[in-house]
């Protein structure tokens, strides 16, 4: 049978893939801001420099974001496959028929090993989910500086 420690070495020699390629550096400078409530009001170098910022935040966010993606793909699906196994020899086992639910949980309940792997899928959904949220929130506020600077060039174009 498969055990937990197959999974998180899969995992860990993502990192080796990973290393082959140009890692991006987090940015640098303030990591606080306050994005301008009238886009418009932003003069040509500052648009530049907004770009340039919410650019590299973007960029750093898709590399964190594809790095615990690649981590979480494999313990889920290792998960999902010993959950499956133990949840078979429960069935087999048992002299009645058991609730689905109930045999995860007892699955659960016997392997410490398994709760672990389970407890870190979880932690990573939920930073996926902060980091998606996250970019989804420089890809608006990028998208609106585009906007302007497309209507700026059609204004300038118009002239």
């Amino acid at each position: 049978m498969v055990k937990v420690s197959t999974f998180l070495a899969k995992a860990a020699e993502l990192h080796n893939v990973d290393i082959t390629y140009p890692i991006p550096e987090r940015p640098e400078g303030n990591h606080h801001y306050t994005f301008p409530i009238n886009a418009d009001r932003l003069t040509d170098v500052e648009i530049d420099n907004w770009l340039l910022f919410l650019g590299a935040w973007r960029s750093y966010l898709n590399y964190q974001i594809s790095r615990l993606d690649g981590e979480y793909s494999v313990l889920s699906e290792g998960y999902d496959l010993l959950l499956s196994s133990k949840v078979a020899v429960l069935e087999k086992e048992s002299e009645k028929r058991l609730l689905k639910d109930s045999l995860k949980g007892q699955a659960l309940a016997d392997d410490n090993q398994l709760q672990q792997l389970k407890i870190r899928t979880i932690e990573l959904n939920g930073e996926l989910k902060l980091l998606k949220g996250r970019l989804s929130l420089y890809d608006s506020q990028f998208d609106t500086l585009s906007r302007v600077i497309t209507r700026r060039g059609q204004e300038r174009f118009k002239l």
